[in-house]
Protein backbone atom coordinates (compact mmCIF):
# COMPACT_ATOMS: atom_id res chain seq x y z
CA UNK A 1 0.00 0.00 0.00
CA UNK A 2 1.34 3.41 -0.90
CA UNK A 3 1.54 6.47 1.31
CA UNK A 4 -1.30 8.02 -0.73
CA UNK A 5 -3.55 4.99 -0.12
CA UNK A 6 -2.85 5.17 3.61
CA UNK A 7 -3.65 8.90 3.64
CA UNK A 8 -6.97 8.28 1.85
CA UNK A 9 -7.89 5.52 4.32
CA UNK A 10 -7.00 7.79 7.25
CA UNK A 11 -9.12 10.60 5.79
CA UNK A 12 -12.10 8.24 5.32
CA UNK A 13 -11.77 7.00 8.90
CA UNK A 14 -11.68 10.60 10.18
CA UNK A 15 -14.82 11.46 8.18
CA UNK A 16 -16.59 8.40 9.58
CA UNK A 17 -15.57 9.32 13.13
CA UNK A 18 -16.84 12.91 12.70
CA UNK A 19 -20.36 11.52 12.14
CA UNK A 20 -20.25 9.73 15.51
CA UNK A 21 -19.56 12.22 18.29
CA UNK A 22 -22.51 11.90 20.69
CA UNK A 23 -24.12 9.20 22.78
CA UNK A 24 -27.05 9.20 20.35
CA UNK A 25 -24.88 8.59 17.26
CA UNK A 26 -22.18 6.54 19.00
CA UNK A 27 -18.60 7.58 19.64
CA UNK A 28 -15.38 6.20 18.25
CA UNK A 29 -12.76 5.18 20.80
CA UNK A 30 -9.48 3.88 19.40
CA UNK A 31 -11.08 3.44 15.95
CA UNK A 32 -13.90 1.31 17.42
CA UNK A 33 -17.50 2.57 17.40
CA UNK A 34 -19.10 2.46 20.85
CA UNK A 35 -22.89 2.60 20.68
CA UNK A 36 -25.17 3.48 23.59
CA UNK A 37 -28.70 2.69 24.75
CA UNK A 38 -30.87 3.61 27.71
CA UNK A 39 -30.62 1.16 30.60
CA UNK A 40 -33.02 1.00 33.52
CA UNK A 41 -31.42 0.38 36.90
CA UNK A 42 -32.67 -0.28 40.42
CA UNK A 43 -35.99 -1.82 39.41
CA UNK A 44 -36.62 0.87 36.82
CA UNK A 45 -36.03 3.79 39.19
CA UNK A 46 -33.09 5.16 37.15
CA UNK A 47 -32.58 5.82 33.41
CA UNK A 48 -29.03 6.15 32.08
CA UNK A 49 -27.38 5.67 28.70
CA UNK A 50 -24.64 3.02 28.76
CA UNK A 51 -22.52 1.31 26.11
CA UNK A 52 -24.52 -1.46 24.44
CA UNK A 53 -21.56 -3.83 24.60
CA UNK A 54 -21.17 -3.57 28.40
CA UNK A 55 -22.47 -6.45 30.50
CA UNK A 56 -23.32 -7.10 34.13
CA UNK A 57 -20.08 -8.28 35.66
CA UNK A 58 -20.20 -11.96 36.62
CA UNK A 59 -20.42 -12.31 40.42
CA UNK A 60 -17.19 -14.37 40.69
CA UNK A 61 -15.25 -11.63 38.87
CA UNK A 62 -16.96 -8.90 40.91
CA UNK A 63 -15.81 -10.60 44.13
CA UNK A 64 -12.19 -10.51 42.92
CA UNK A 65 -12.27 -7.05 41.35
CA UNK A 66 -14.23 -5.49 44.24
CA UNK A 67 -13.21 -7.68 47.23
CA UNK A 68 -14.98 -5.63 49.90
CA UNK A 69 -18.36 -6.82 51.12
CA UNK A 70 -19.45 -3.26 50.30
CA UNK A 71 -18.91 -3.72 46.56
CA UNK A 72 -21.17 -1.70 44.25
CA UNK A 73 -24.76 -2.86 43.88
CA UNK A 74 -24.60 -2.78 40.06
CA UNK A 75 -21.43 -3.17 37.99
CA UNK A 76 -21.43 -2.84 34.19
CA UNK A 77 -18.16 -3.76 32.49
CA UNK A 78 -16.56 -3.88 29.07
CA UNK A 79 -16.04 -7.36 27.68
CA UNK A 80 -12.33 -7.23 28.55
CA UNK A 81 -13.13 -6.01 32.09
CA UNK A 82 -10.92 -2.91 31.92
CA UNK A 83 -13.68 -0.27 31.81
CA UNK A 84 -16.40 -0.20 34.45
CA UNK A 85 -19.46 1.75 35.50
CA UNK A 86 -20.73 1.07 39.01
CA UNK A 87 -23.87 2.21 40.79
CA UNK A 88 -25.08 2.42 44.39
CA UNK A 89 -28.46 3.79 45.42
CA UNK A 90 -28.20 4.69 49.09
CA UNK A 91 -31.17 5.16 51.36
CA UNK A 92 -29.67 8.49 52.43
CA UNK A 93 -31.85 11.57 51.98
CA UNK A 94 -30.67 13.60 48.99
CA UNK A 95 -32.38 16.20 46.91
CA UNK A 96 -30.82 19.60 47.44
CA UNK A 97 -27.43 20.46 45.88
CA UNK A 98 -26.05 21.32 49.34
CA UNK A 99 -26.84 17.79 50.58
CA UNK A 100 -25.29 16.18 47.50
CA UNK A 101 -22.15 18.32 47.92
CA UNK A 102 -21.93 17.33 51.58
CA UNK A 103 -22.14 13.61 50.73
CA UNK A 104 -19.57 14.01 47.90
CA UNK A 105 -17.16 15.81 50.26
CA UNK A 106 -17.59 13.09 52.88
CA UNK A 107 -16.88 10.45 50.26
CA UNK A 108 -13.68 12.24 49.19
CA UNK A 109 -12.56 12.45 52.84
CA UNK A 110 -13.15 8.71 53.33
CA UNK A 111 -11.20 7.91 50.15
CA UNK A 112 -8.22 9.93 51.39
CA UNK A 113 -8.47 8.38 54.85
CA UNK A 114 -8.52 4.83 53.48
CA UNK A 115 -5.72 5.53 50.99
CA UNK A 116 -3.50 8.52 51.65
CA UNK A 117 -2.06 8.32 48.12
CA UNK A 118 -5.44 9.27 46.57
CA UNK A 119 -5.19 12.65 44.87
CA UNK A 120 -8.36 14.39 43.72
CA UNK A 121 -7.77 15.55 40.13
CA UNK A 122 -10.92 17.53 39.26
CA UNK A 123 -14.10 18.60 41.03
CA UNK A 124 -17.07 20.02 39.17
CA UNK A 125 -20.83 20.29 39.25
CA UNK A 126 -23.52 20.56 36.65
CA UNK A 127 -27.26 20.96 36.49
CA UNK A 128 -29.34 19.34 33.75
CA UNK A 129 -32.95 20.52 33.91
CA UNK A 130 -33.89 19.75 37.53
CA UNK A 131 -31.10 17.18 38.08
CA UNK A 132 -27.99 18.31 40.00
CA UNK A 133 -24.69 16.41 39.61
CA UNK A 134 -21.50 16.66 41.68
CA UNK A 135 -18.49 14.91 40.14
CA UNK A 136 -14.86 14.43 41.05
CA UNK A 137 -12.03 12.38 39.61
CA UNK A 138 -9.03 10.78 41.22
CA UNK A 139 -6.14 8.46 40.45
CA UNK A 140 -5.72 5.19 42.33
CA UNK A 141 -3.49 2.15 42.11
CA UNK A 142 -4.48 -1.30 40.98
CA UNK A 143 -2.24 -4.33 40.72
CA UNK A 144 0.69 -2.95 38.70
CA UNK A 145 -1.52 -0.30 37.01
CA UNK A 146 -2.81 3.19 37.65
CA UNK A 147 -6.59 3.62 37.53
CA UNK A 148 -8.62 6.70 36.58
CA UNK A 149 -11.83 7.08 38.61
CA UNK A 150 -14.72 9.47 38.07
CA UNK A 151 -17.37 9.64 40.79
CA UNK A 152 -20.77 11.26 40.32
CA UNK A 153 -23.32 11.97 43.04
CA UNK A 154 -26.91 12.89 42.32
CA UNK A 155 -30.35 12.39 43.82
CA UNK A 156 -32.97 9.91 42.63
CA UNK A 157 -36.32 9.64 44.41
CA UNK A 158 -34.80 11.65 47.27
CA UNK A 159 -32.01 9.06 47.70
CA UNK A 160 -28.30 9.48 46.92
CA UNK A 161 -27.17 7.76 43.73
CA UNK A 162 -23.43 7.22 43.54
CA UNK A 163 -22.10 6.44 40.06
CA UNK A 164 -18.48 5.58 39.42
CA UNK A 165 -16.53 5.12 36.22
CA UNK A 166 -13.04 3.61 36.11
CA UNK A 167 -10.54 2.64 33.46
CA UNK A 168 -6.80 2.29 33.06
CA UNK A 169 -5.22 5.70 33.61
CA UNK A 170 -3.58 5.49 30.17
CA UNK A 171 -7.09 5.34 28.61
CA UNK A 172 -8.58 8.19 30.66
CA UNK A 173 -8.21 10.80 27.90
CA UNK A 174 -10.26 8.59 25.56
CA UNK A 175 -13.02 7.94 28.11
CA UNK A 176 -13.42 10.71 30.72
CA UNK A 177 -15.57 13.06 28.60
CA UNK A 178 -17.70 10.10 27.52
CA UNK A 179 -18.16 9.04 31.14
CA UNK A 180 -19.19 12.58 32.13
CA UNK A 181 -21.71 12.66 29.28
CA UNK A 182 -23.08 9.28 30.37
CA UNK A 183 -23.53 10.43 33.96
CA UNK A 184 -25.34 13.55 32.78
CA UNK A 185 -27.99 11.32 31.13
CA UNK A 186 -28.97 9.97 34.56
CA UNK A 187 -32.54 10.72 35.51
CA UNK A 188 -35.37 9.39 37.58
CA UNK A 189 -37.51 6.93 35.65
CA UNK A 190 -41.23 7.55 35.87
CA UNK A 191 -43.35 4.46 35.27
Amino acid sequence: MTYFDEAVLEMRQNQKEQKHTTLDTGIYVNKKLIEFKTEYLFRNQVDIMLPISFIDIPSAIAAVKYPSEFRPQIIKTSLDGTINFTFNLFDIPGGEPERINEIANQFQAVLKQVNSSVKILEVFEEKQKEQYFKMFSYKSSGIDVQIYNLVCMTSIKNKILQETFNCLFDEADDWKDIAKSIFLTTKEHFL
